[in-house]
């Protein structure tokens, strides 16, 4: 059925008041701070993401011993100035925090806001974190493997019963809508049989940090093989613990037992490869930065040793707004999944994004239904190195967070927040004191039964939580069969993927009198495969996948061929506010002909004033439609121009010969543009 918008109440395509919602918008981050005897140096970063400049504002920062800073203990530490801001520029402001000014052997927690000064913005936007001191009035910075807690081997994990993501039967006890039965990672064989459990496979955690002496970890992890980039830059720390000394949670440690907490210890639940060896990197920690990334998925053999490494969990996202090529992370990624694992390959699993509902540039009606930054907006998604995570929830529909795009590889559970519907039960920090639960006191916070010390959260959630939930998948696909190759576990999962939410209805508009398809159905490509943008091909089925294993040869889906770029040069007008837009015909001719597409990487250079009108579009000479960027793409919000690489999935298994056929749509009104040039450059393997 087809929408018409009215110009002057929905309007996809009509004149500036589809633009008024451009505004600052300030986001504060609390950065990687250096820890030293008596004092912290802060840096908390303010970033203007708006699409507008923002006028000057305040930084206050309040401290409390208890995370409540509306009672009456609350006192403000400090303000500090933050100069006015051009939109996607940042400040970073450092605050001197005195340690010998706070009470000892105590927990302080911070609340950091940005507050107008001067103008009519006035943003809400604030970050926390928090550290104990210990008696001599230093920071904590060791895990306490004293800390007490429940459990003994072999008894019943009390918190799996509750785990709708590994065995939804409609769980509701910290949620008040239950989930809907069998929405999970389809894996009851698994958990009736007992095996496999990732038993041998190494998981590392790229993240903040892992506190490995987790009673739910603690079993798993691998000695000295983890790393804490930071012993230069935290006093007393340790370069074999990546522990994190902030305390409203630790992403890595809640991202490790999403994957691999142990099973059958009595405490909390467990992991989708409750045998799997672990180790952290604390990455996203790190307050000097230069060569962390590397060194933390496979760029080092020396200190730490990365790779020896068999998935790499790389829970994270970016905010940079670039879309340029970093020829060295390619060349990590690549190098990765060809040397790693003796030639096998190592797998990285990514988190998609968690922008779906993100509109912080632009907002256009539209993206109620589209979304607002699509998946293939950050600059290193684009890879077909990567297995990009999408997440879905515990009713079996998007997670109402997770970014969609082409570049998608398959769907995890991830839930919601942990309320209303479910969210991930798993590992949180140890103890009462810290943890996510401090500040989401709900769920299983407030179950003093099973979660008697604090350790664990019933409101993980984001791509954060599905790509751990994948990467435990894939574990126990390696430890099945060892020989798999980073191509065969992508082969394998593709496959055996799991249709949800079937019934996804396409989204249509009038655009300049033409209608416009904004968003595409579950699409059968011509090789059999289904595919949307909201899930890549599917939920991960684990059971189907190990079964796939049984029958399949490892390495047999042919060498991998990446191809020169073929181009279209030729120059193009865009129209303005067309629901046809301009299309462009490129004749890929000379590959194999019994060649398989295992992904296609578009280049399109476009000279735009506003390329967030812009829809781009590719269909293949099979038939196959599509749409690598949507219209109103909240991450192009006041981005003129584009020289940009754009991956989609979608053509998996089909031939690359023949016409492609390349459209792009600018749905709004006022801004017209030019189509430089565009190429196509291939992945191609041949496949059973």
């Amino acid at each position: 059925m087809i929408t018409s918008l009215l110009c002057l109440v929905l309007a996809v395509g009509c004149g500036p008041d589809a633009k008024q919602s451009m505004a600052p918008d300030l986001l504060v981050f609390a950065g990687d701070a250096p820890i030293h005897a008596d004092r912290i140096e802060l840096p908390v970063i303010v970033l203007n993401w708006g699409a507008t400049p923002s006028p000057n504002t305040q930084l206050v920062v309040y401290v409390n011993e208890r995370p409540n800073w509306r009672d009456s203990s609350t006192r403000t530490l400090l303000t500090r100035n933050i100069p006015a801001l051009d939109s996607k520029s940042s400040t970073t402001v450092t605050v001197e925090i005195a340690l010998d000014e706070l009470e000892p052997d105590s927990d302080h927690y911070l609340l950091l806001q940005a507050s107008s000064v001067d103008g009519e913005l006035n943003p809400n936007n604030w970050d926390v974190t928090g550290f104990s001191l210990n008696e001599d009035k230093q920071v904590v910075m060791d895990c306490d493997s004293s800390a007490p807690h429940v459990g003994s081997e072999g008894a019943t994990d009390p918190l799996f019963e509750e785990q709708w993501h590994l065995n939804n039967t409609g769980q509701q006890r910290y949620t008040t809508v239950a989930g809907t039965p069998g929405e999970d990672l389809g894996m009851s064989s698994v958990l009736s049989s007992g095996t496999p459990t990732g038993d041998g496979i190494r998981i590392a955690i790229v993240d903040t940090g892992m506190e490995t002496c987790h009673p739910d970890l603690a079993d798993n992890v691998e000695d000295g093989t983890s790393f804490n980039f930071n012993t230069n830059e935290w006093h007393n720390s340790d370069s074999r613990e990546p522990y994190l000394p902030w305390a409203m949670g630790d992403h890595g440690t809640s991202v490790a037992g999403t994957a691999a907490a142990a099973a059958d210890n009595g405490t909390g639940g467990r992991g989708v490869a409750p045998d799997a060896i672990l180790r952290g990197y604390n990455m996203l920690a790190a307050v000097e930065s230069e060569g962390t990334y590397f060194d933390s998925l496979g760029g080092s053999d020396t200190v730490p040793d990365s790779s020896l490494v068999d998935i790499f969990n790389m829970s994270f996202g970016t905010l940079s707004g670039e879309f340029r090529v970093d020829p060295n992370e390619t060349r990590l990624f690549h190098n990765g999944v060809t040397l790693l694992r003796n030639g096998r390959g190592a797998v990285y699993v990514k988190s998609a994004g968690n922008a779906f509902y993100s509109c912080r540039s632009m907002r256009r009606p539209a993206n109620a239904r589209i979304g607002c930054s699509s998946s293939n907006s950050s600059s290193s998604h684009h890879s077909p190195y990567l297995v990009m995570i999408g997440a879905f929830d515990a009713q079996g529909t998007r997670a109402s967070y997770s970014s969609a795009g082409s570049n998608l590889w398959i769907s995890a559970p991830a839930g919601e927040f942990g309320a209303t519907y479910g969210a991930i039960i798993t590992a949180d920090q140890v103890g009462a004191n810290r943890g996510y639960d401090v500040l989401r006191n709900r769920g299983v916070a407030l179950d003093a039964v099973n979660n008697p010390h604090g350790n664990y959260v019933s409101t993980f959630n984001g791509t954060s939580a599905a790509a751990p939930n994948a990467s435990g998948a894939i574990a126990l696909l390696l430890e099945a069969e060892p020989e798999l190759t980073w191509r065969d576990v992508k082969y394998i999962l593709a496959k055996s993927a799991r249709q949800i939410d079937a019934d996804i209805e396409r989204v249509q508009y009038l655009v300049g009198g033409a209608v416009y398809v904004a968003q595409l159905p579950w699409t059968t490509n011509a090789a059999g495969y289904r595919f949307h943008n909201w899930y890549g091909f599917g939920a991960v089925a684990v059971d189907d996948a190990l079964a796939l294993v049984g029958s399949h040869t490892p390495d047999s889906l042919g060498t991998l061929v990446e191809t020169e770029p073929f181009e279209q040069a030729d120059a193009a007008s865009i129209p303005d506010n067309d629901g046809s837009g301009v299309s462009q015909m490129l004749a890929v001719e000379g590959l194999a002909d019994d060649a398989d597409i295992e992904a296609v990487t578009l280049h399109v250079s476009i000279t735009h004033p506003q390329t967030n009108d812009l829809g781009i579009h590719l269909t293949s000479p099979s038939g196959t439609e599509s749409i690598l960027n949507p219209i109103f793409n909240d991450a192009l919000a006041g981005n003129a121009d584009l020289n940009w690489d754009l991956l989609s999935n979608a053509f998996y298994g089909e031939s690359p010969n023949g016409e492609w056929v390349l459209r792009v749509v600018d749905a709004a009104a006022e801004d017209e543009g030019t189509l430089n040039e565009w190429r196509l450059t291939f992945a191609l393997g041949t496949h059973p």
